[in-house]
């Protein structure tokens, strides 16, 4: 008999509002998911660089402090061509200008940080 362990997915979140995390977290958990996050540019890049390979997807904030998630993006896509790995931008009143760049980059999705964690949660 062969047994076979799924594993479960795993997101990381990088998200300066501690609110945001907590609560985007546990509803990601509540769904499965394991959670990782970080409230800058910097400690996220590190988390991103060391479990790349384990990443289902990427939450980011679109004005994260340290490293934003237009350079992020560039970062996953491009200079590392990492295609597989989802990518949501949360964005505060994003208009449709910063929506296309962001999507141009590589963003899978982009939600209005505005619409809350429920509307984040069905984005991933």
């Amino acid at each position: 008999m062969t047994t076979s362990t799924a594993r479960a997915p795993k997101a990381l979140l990088l998200d300066d509002d501690p609110t945001v995390l907590r609560l985007l977290g546990t509803a990601l958990q509540g769904r499965g998911y394991e959670v990782r996050a970080a409230a800058d540019g910097e400690a996220g890049t590190a988390l991103l660089l060391d479990e790349l390979l384990e990443l289902d997807v990427l939450v980011i904030d679109a004005d994260l402090p340290g490293r934003d998630a237009r350079a992020l993006l560039h970062l996953v896509r491009w200079a590392g061509g990492e295609r597989e790995l989802g990518v949501v931008v949360l964005a505060s009143a994003p208009d449709a200008a910063a929506r296309d760049e962001l999507l141009a980059l590589g963003a899978d999705a982009v939600v209005d940080r505005r619409a809350g964690h429920a509307v984040s949660v069905e984005a991933v």
